[in-house]
């Protein structure tokens, strides 16, 4: 039998506490990337409740009825489309909005834009990947 230094725990006790450990870590690392995912609701917010349960009217008047985007995301759209309209060579801008537009599924408005942030900067590669992503959704929805 080997002779053990008499410090620290034999591996037969710390294995399965290192294996307890790990799962739970795993387990709330995975719940935090559903979270970060909208796994639970949409690229645009939460879900509507499943049980009916009367939603609650938006302050503004944007069109967020019928599960349209919340008001704060309408702003930044509209945000990054004056920033465009008033730096139309601003790629990082555009790239923001493709990824905006990729987001909700509406590639037709997405690629453009990629195109345009790739025109003013060919080396941005968010817009590259993005105009790949979208150009690749478009093929799959067709």
């Amino acid at each position: 039998m080997p002779q053990q230094s008499g410090r620290g725990l034999p591996p037969r006790v710390y294995i399965p506490i290192v294996a307890v450990l790990a799962v739970a870590f795993l387990g709330v690392m995975f719940y935090l990337v559903a979270l970060g995912f909208g796994v639970t609701g949409s690229v645009f917010g939460k879900a509507a409740p499943a049980n009916g349960s009367a939603a609650q009217a938006p302050s503004s008047g944007t069109n967020v009825q019928g599960g349209g985007p919340p008001p704060a995301v309408m702003e930044q759209v509209q945000t990054l489309k004056a920033r465009v309209a008033a730096h139309p060579k601003d790629d990082v801008a555009l790239t923001q909005l493709g990824d905006l537009y990729l987001a909700a599924n509406k590639f037709q408005e997405a690629i453009p834009l990629y195109k345009r942030a790739l025109a003013a900067n060919p080396r941005n590669v968010a817009a590259q990947t993005g105009l790949a992503q979208a150009q690749e959704d478009l093929r799959q929805s067709q």
